[in-house]
């Protein structure tokens, strides 16, 4: 019980943080619809699997914009008063779970994106939406970790947690792709299924191992 409220109260402050520095929150949803409509300008027409891997690379982007802040927008101090209140666990768990919701709506606005510009070209919705919140879940966790880690540096943040990031992503980002190809009828795959198992499984290593190893980053 008690981690749960330490847990809601990370979650809480998150929320407020980014109300009162709206211009990051709209700054990033700007981003994120400035790519669609670039690329929608770029190709005026995208079909088949060229929409898929265009609109999971955008995400991609997005979210690395968006999460990147996570360990740097706060002082030191802060990270000090927060060392003396709450557990490592406790923290990182918080960070993960806005980090998602706040993934979820990027996606959710990229894919709006895409049907307004380029048409809608999802046929099985379930399956889309299964695999996609599956797959966000993967790359916000992946995004957090590194966030945690480029934040103990010094110099550009950002370029570092790009690099160190976007390998990591690939594994996830392949599966995306595969499992959006099969939802828009472009592959038919029996095994789509495994698919969404290996998904689950990649998150729960995922989970596994950012609970264990930021410990260690916390204490440092």
């Amino acid at each position: 019980m008690r981690t749960f409220r330490h847990v809601y109260a990370i979650l809480y402050k998150e929320v407020v943080l980014e109300i009162r520095r709206k211009h990051a929150f709209f700054g990033i949803l700007l981003f994120s619809m400035t790519l669609v409509f670039l690329i929608y300008k770029s190709f005026n027409q995208l079909k088949g699997l060229e929409w898929d891997v265009l609109m999971w690379t955008a995400v991609l982007f997005s979210g690395i914009n968006a999460i990147a802040k996570s360990f740097t927008q706060e002082a030191n101090a802060s990270q000090m008063y927060y060392y003396t209140l709450f557990n490592a666990q406790e923290v990182i768990i918080g960070k993960m779970i806005y980090n998602f919701l706040f993934l979820v709506l990027l996606t959710g606005l990229t894919y709006l994106g895409f049907s307004f510009f380029l048409g809608n070209a999802i046929r099985d919705f379930p399956l889309f939406i299964g695999g996609a919140l599956l797959g966000v879940y993967g790359l916000s966790a992946i995004f957090t970790f590194i966030a945690s880690v480029s934040a103990q540096g010094e110099g550009n943040n950002g370029v570092l947690m790009s690099v160190m990031a976007i390998p990591l992503t690939i594994p996830i980002l392949l599966l995306l792709i595969k499992i959006t190809a099969v939802a828009m009828g472009l592959l038919v795959d029996t095994a789509v299924g495994e698919d969404l198992t290996m998904l689950a499984a990649i998150d729960l290593l995922l989970s596994g191992l950012i609970l264990i190893l930021f410990e260690f980053i916390w204490k440092d």
